[in-house]
């Protein structure tokens, strides 16, 4: 940023855009040049959608209610298939669609709880390696991180409630947990946050729990809401149908709490969107009734690239792979210690891979590069680790 246009910034100023901006850029450069690359990158599921909820967003669209705004909250109905969602899917007791909103993704949902639940110079507890956009938001708020260390156990991530205890501050206003972590892939176990919600309860400080890999774990490993355990005393739950039903691009997400903190809530996204896009929420409606058959073939299917990357990666001495146990990719660890940014630029260079620098998720991040699992085929994964096994073997 020049010196001229720092004096008219605001609040932006104080952020500086992630290191995966000049991997992607690059990236961008050499495909448009021809170069054939294998993106473990993106953090999507790259599988086709279910056909009823593209039939039913098709459908939508010749509908007059589908050009007007729909209530800030969502539609009742889906508010109140949110709330069935909730109840069959998660075990999180939900009365009913007053509990819930509609929102543009999760990235929107835990925008509106955030600015709900605090006030400028507030303590944000987070766990590191921890989502880049989360510390945009709570720093847009005006609040302090405190980020929380995870602990390396074995070969996995796990969450440490000591840690946590520690980080508590007279100013702490709440914790923020996302599991499945990114970029981790850990996933908190129910007596860590069972201990979590009972200290946090007893000091009055909320817990925003995003829950956007939620149904996708692997090996009997499940995923635990601290709503299910807490229901929504001092809870708020974060949530998205980007990755469940393959459609990053549609931003569906929703929120669930309290009444009253969804009303609160409803400022927040009235200020900001107003509503998600109504099209699609008709389409939600529509492929809900299936989800779980849906899920559980990507879930298989992404069993399979998940071991793809695990085989891909054994005999890499450059880097070892932390295994996630959820989400839809792992961070690996560069055994040299090398810049992580250096080291994706330099890879996606001499073998047409690309994965994201760990520096993005936080100095914890950095010496590690995130590497996923769900934008590509087993069978890509695969040639991934061909190429950078050949790559490691010419340049030692």
């Amino acid at each position: 940023m020049s010196e001229s246009s720092a004096t008219w910034y605001g609040r932006t100023a104080l952020l500086s855009r992630p290191p995966i901006v000049s991997v992607t850029q690059l990236a961008a450069r050499l495909s448009a040049q021809g170069a054939d690359l294998i993106d473990l990158g993106q953090a999507i599921v790259g599988m086709q959608p279910p056909a009823v909820a593209i039939q039913a967003a098709h459908a939508a669209l010749d509908s007059p209610s589908a050009h007007i705004y729909s209530p800030d909250p969502g539609l009742p109905d889906l508010r109140e298939a949110l709330a069935d969602h909730l109840r069959t899917r998660k075990h999180v007791a939900c009365p009913s669609g007053a509990h819930v909103m509609v929102t543009c993704g999760a990235n929107q949902a835990f925008a509106n709880a955030l600015f709900a639940v605090t006030r400028p110079g507030d303590d944000v507890i987070t766990f590191g390696p921890g989502y880049f956009d989360h510390d945009y938001t709570i720093a847009m708020a005006g609040c302090r991180k405190l980020e929380v260390p995870l602990v390396v156990d074995g070969r996995s991530f796990r969450f440490d409630m000591e840690a946590v205890r520690g980080a508590f501050t007279p100013q702490t206003r709440c914790v923020v947990l996302v599991s499945p972590g990114n970029p981790t892939g850990a996933v908190a176990s129910e007596a860590f946050l069972r201990e979590l919600t009972d200290h946090c309860r007893s000091r009055d400080v909320w817990v925003i729990s995003d829950e956007t890999y939620d149904l996708l774990t692997y090996q009997g490993v499940r995923h635990v809401s601290p709503a299910e355990i807490a229901g929504f005393d001092r809870v708020a739950l974060v949530g998205t149908f980007s990755k469940l039903l393959a459609v990053a691009g549609w931003r569906i997400g929703y929120l669930a709490g309290s009444p009253e903190l969804i009303e609160e809530a409803f400022k927040v996204q009235d200020a900001l969107v107003i509503c998600a896009p109504v099209p699609l929420q008709h389409a939600v409606i529509e492929a809900l009734p299936s989800l779980d058959d849906y899920v559980a073939q990507v879930r298989q299917e992404l069993a399979c690239r998940r071991q793809a990357l695990i085989d891909a990666l054994d005999g890499f001495a450059g880097a070892q792979l932390r295994i996630p146990d959820g989400a839809t990719f792992g961070l690996a660890r560069l055994i040299s210690g090398a810049d992580d940014v250096a080291f994706c630029e330099d890879m996606v260079r001499r073998t047409g891979v690309v994965a994201v620098p760990g520096s993005a998720f936080g100095p914890l991040g950095a010496g590690h590069i995130r590497l996923s699992f769900g934008n590509q085929t087993a069978a890509r994964i695969a040639e991934a680790g061909r190429r950078i096994r050949a790559w490691s073997q010419a340049t030692t």
